[in-house]
């Protein structure tokens, strides 16, 4: 097997929000310096010092705490984004990631290029990594701390050089090794100070000095013990933000960062098979304030481009109130997407039922909150009273559970109904409403509401002077006509 391991030695200053350019910046844990940037670094600044030599050393030093929730969260991101290139991922406890990647070769067909494409995106990223390859995770894990050039542990051929593996494991300084600090330095005070110089030692000396722990980690990184580990698993709920170093002012600077999100969203969903209804936005001022939105989507399929097109639109509505420093993309509510079409016939079906869902999306977002509604079928007899409008964030499930998204009637029913009815004058044996209405299709009975207060109409389909077809109806009670609605 071959394993690469991915290390973010960075990785707590590369988690924090960013600093404006130049400011020297440390982070700090138990009143300790743990990390500094290169500008803090140039004034003496570096791990280990304490908080207080620290800003001795530099009085502009913006000391940090360690943020431990928003490095998980970023090596959770990182690991879901290298599903794309392995499907066994796993995290390891010390700012790394491991990978198999004996099976992805197949798709990759190189090594090498599949080496290069991986170490790419983290550079696109501006993430400083370390990288090694090994045939054992531990093996690799270790090796992972030198950053070896990958052409030291790969021939020409693409394959994995043991002889090298092995010469640089055995120069691998036994500080790495994840044992206990006393049991390292019993080994550096023993002149054990790299690990070739404790595999030359016998194991049952080793054992014997320093117990099994010792020996069953040699075993594991030289592949002669198994070393099972955890398949990273995406978390139940989608989480994700991008900081910005000094404010975006417009909309056309949010878009190449909401398109990442969407990016990264996209990847959680195809790795969890789910579809999501809802996306939670919230943009991050650089005066501390904060705007949340929700979005919702009707979409039964997540399509980058066509929901990226609708969270701009949603954007351009909302009036940025200044430089926005940061943006974060929750999603918690997932559910299963609809079956594959099988046949050409049924993906053509299908593409035109997706259509639709956008084309409310947009609607929604065009409209003011209110007007934009759907009617649908009720079990009652008055015309008046067949439909209901529904909420806007209902729309989707209306349309796929009722069965009023595909009517079988075959009584014509105008689309448009007037509320209340407009009454018709009757003149000369001719109907009017802003012009003449002249009878087509009739009568159709309705006797109804008998038990509150009877209702008799006898409704027509008639053609209006200007050439609409109307729907309406006479009062049989109380002698009268009505105009009722509009078909097309």
């Amino acid at each position: 097997m071959l394993w690469l391991c991915i290390r973010l030695p960075q990785l707590p200053l590369a988690a924090l929000p960013p600093s404006p350019p130049g400011t020297p910046v440390a982070v700090i844990e138990q009143n300790l310096v743990i990390l500094a940037n290169a500008e803090a670094a140039h004034y003496g600044v570096s791990p280990g010092q304490s908080f207080q030599t620290a800003q001795g050393l530099c009085a502009l030093l913006e000391c940090r705490p360690r943020q431990i929730a928003l490095e998980q969260q970023m090596l959770h991101n990182i690991a879901l984004w290298a599903y794309r290139f392995s499907g066994h991922v796993s995290l390891s406890s010390n700012q790394a990631i491991v990978l198999e990647l004996s099976r992805s070769l197949r798709l990759f067909r190189d090594l090498n290029r599949l080496y290069r494409r991986f170490i790419r995106a983290f550079r696109q990223r501006q993430l400083q990594v370390w990288a090694a390859l090994a045939d054992t995770p531990l093996a690799a894990e270790l090796l992972s701390y030198q950053n070896p050039p990958l052409k030291t542990l790969v021939n020409a051929q693409g394959e994995l050089n043991e002889a090298a593996l092995k010469a640089a494991l055995a120069h691998l300084p036994v500080r790495y090794l994840p044992l206990p600090e006393e049991d390292k330095e019993r080994l550096e005070e023993m002149g054990l100070h790299t690990l070739g110089k404790v595999l030359a030692l016998p194991r049952t000396a080793l054992e014997t000095r320093f117990g099994k722990a010792l020996e069953e980690l040699l075993a594991k990184a030289l592949g002669e013990a198994p070393d099972p580990r955890a398949h990273f698993r995406p978390a139940e709920h989608f989480s994700s933000r991008r900081y910005f170093d000094s404010g975006l002012n417009n909309h056309r600077q949010l878009r190449f960062p909401i398109a990442a999100l969407l990016g990264e969203l996209q990847a959680y969903l195809r790795l969890r098979q789910r579809v999501n209804r809802d996306l939670d936005w919230q943009l991050d001022y650089l005066d501390g304030s904060r705007e949340q939105w929700r979005q919702h989507l009707s979409h039964s399929h997540f399509d980058k481009q066509a929901v990226m097109a609708l969270v701009m639109l949603d954007l351009e509505r909302r009036q940025l109130s200044g430089p926005v420093c940061g943006i974060s993309l929750h999603s918690r509510h997932f559910v299963s997407p609809p079956t594959a079409p099988s046949t050409l016939f049924s993906k053509l079906q299908h593409d035109r039922d997706a259509a639709l869902p956008q084309l409310l999306d947009k609607l929604q977002l065009r409209l003011e909150p209110g007007q934009c509604v759907q009617y649908l079928p009720t079990d009652t007899y008055l015309p008046e009273q067949f439909r209901h409008d529904h909420l806007p964030d209902r729309l989707l499930s209306n349309l796929q559970s009722s069965p009023a998204a595909t009517p079988t009637g075959k009584l014509l029913r105008p689309n448009w109904l007037l509320e209340p009815a407009v009454p018709l004058y009757e003149r000369e044996g001719e109907l009017f409403w802003r012009g003449t209405v002249h009878l087509l299709q009739g009568p159709e009975r309705i006797d109804s509401q008998w038990w509150q207060q009877r209702q008799v109409r006898d409704y027509y389909i008639a053609l209006h002077e200007d050439g609409r077809l109307c729907w309406l109806y006479r009062d049989c009670l109380q002698p009268a006509w009505y105009l009722h609605g509009f078909f097309g």
